[in-house]
């Protein structure tokens, strides 16, 4: 091949990468400022009168558990439906729900929008995650898949714009309006991208309910099995109980505790850039960047208990949840394009994401039952749920590296 036409494929690659990376990003930001929405406009509403705290937790249980086993469902599907049509209509069921809920006058009516926006939420990243592995080169597929993942903190800031702009009920219906928007952009933008050969759909037509056995049989599929569980749990569990920690146990006021909280933040959201460094450093050792995270983060929770000053546990803390980060960036940015081939990738995403939040929704309750605990014992307890991953990535046998 002369070096022309190899000049001329690396540019039609990079282009692939652009524009379905960008797609896809722009899309799945809806998902992380939606799913905001009511932890930001909580306040508000229980200020009205209207609403109980009981009333707006069961709202956030509904879509807690509809996204998860919508996750489980639609990743089958999004293997045989091309993701143009899974993600505008996934975006526009939220839209719909999201838009009506303010408007709609009965209880039992606003339990359903969040039923409905859990549904259509679930229909993006496995559709998304195809498209994105199975079109683009493995360099840029897993630069993409990881800026899906340091975005999920954009959501927020997002959310709370809103929140300053718009009175709550207002905030809905904005929101709602600019997803149906990005919904059209995707389609659009996708049907562009296929007529001119930048982007194709491979429906695995054998996928079926059936076929979540056969995942199974996939290079370390029960093993990324586990580590998604685990690194749910850091990221929604674990991540739920710091403001309080960092109240209770450290003793820090409202506008200390937010900042440090936001610092952390920040921090985390660089681990998947992290992640894809050491991937190379380690000459694509998967597993032994797995092993290497674990135990760092594992090591941090023990350096929160054993070193005495409370910013050096905040140091701690926020390294734990970085090096976590980034055995998380090792399965959804690494494993998972990776298995581009397999046809299988929106239903490997599917289960492995439904597991994750499963697994953070019993620890979150577990960890709600120990809050009479010391913070030792529940950081270590922390430790330990890494600790079982670091164990388990030592009996896992490392592939040839690429």
């Amino acid at each position: 091949m002369n070096p022309t036409s190899e000049t001329k494929q690396a540019s039609i690659a990079f282009k692939n990468a652009l524009w379905l990376g960008f797609v896809g990003i722009f899309s799945y930001l809806a998902s992380y400022y939606i799913r905001q929405l009511l932890s930001v406009a909580t306040p508000e509403m229980l200020a009205t009168g209207e609403y109980t705290e009981t009333f707006l937790g069961l709202l956030a249980s509904v879509y807690f558990w509809v996204y998860a086993m919508g996750q489980f469902v639609n990743g089958q599907i999004g293997d045989k439906i091309n993701p143009k049509y899974m993600v505008s209509i996934g975006l526009t069921v939220a839209a719909t729900a999201i838009t009506f809920f303010p408007l709609v006058p009965f209880q039992w009516m606003q339990v359903a929008c969040f039923a409905l926006m859990g549904i259509g939420l679930s229909m993006l990243r496995g559709p998304i995650m195809k498209m994105v592995s199975e079109n683009l080169e493995k360099r840029y597929s897993r630069v993409v898949c990881a800026i899906l993942s340091a975005i999920s903190f954009v959501g927020p800031i997002v959310a709370s714009t809103l929140a300053i702009l718009f009175r709550w009920n207002m905030m809905f219906i904005v929101a709602g309006l600019s997803t149906y928007g990005i919904a059209a952009i995707a389609f659009v933008s996708l049907t562009i991208l296929e007529r001119k050969k930048l982007y194709s759909f491979h429906s695995n037509k054998k996928a079926g309910f059936g076929g979540y056995l056969q995942l199974f049989k996939l290079e370390h599929f029960p093993f990324f099995l586990l580590v998604g569980g685990i690194v749910e749990i850091s990221a929604s569990a674990i991540t739920f109980w710091i403001p309080t920690y960092l109240s209770d146990a450290l003793h820090f006021d409202n506008v200390v505790r937010n900042v440090l909280f936001s610092a952390m933040t920040s921090v985390v959201c660089l681990g998947p850039f992290f992640a894809l460094f050491a991937f190379k450093l380690l000459g694509g050792r998967d597993i032994l960047l797995i092993r290497i995270g674990f135990l760092l983060a594992a090591l941090s929770f023990i350096g929160m208990i054993v070193i005495p000053n409370s910013y050096a546990k905040i140091v701690c803390l926020a390294a734990a949840r970085f090096f976590t980060a980034s055995c998380s960036a090792v399965l959804w940015s690494i494993y998972i394009p990776g298995m581009a081939k397999t046809g299988k990738v929106s239903s490997l995403n599917g289960v492995i994401n439904c597991t994750g939040y499963l697994s953070a929704a019993i620890a979150n309750t577990v960890f709600s039952l120990l809050a009479g605990l010391s913070w030792t014992t529940i950081i270590l307890i922390w430790c330990g749920i890494v600790s079982v991953g670091f164990l388990a990535a030592l009996f896992v046998k490392q592939k040839k590296p690429e």
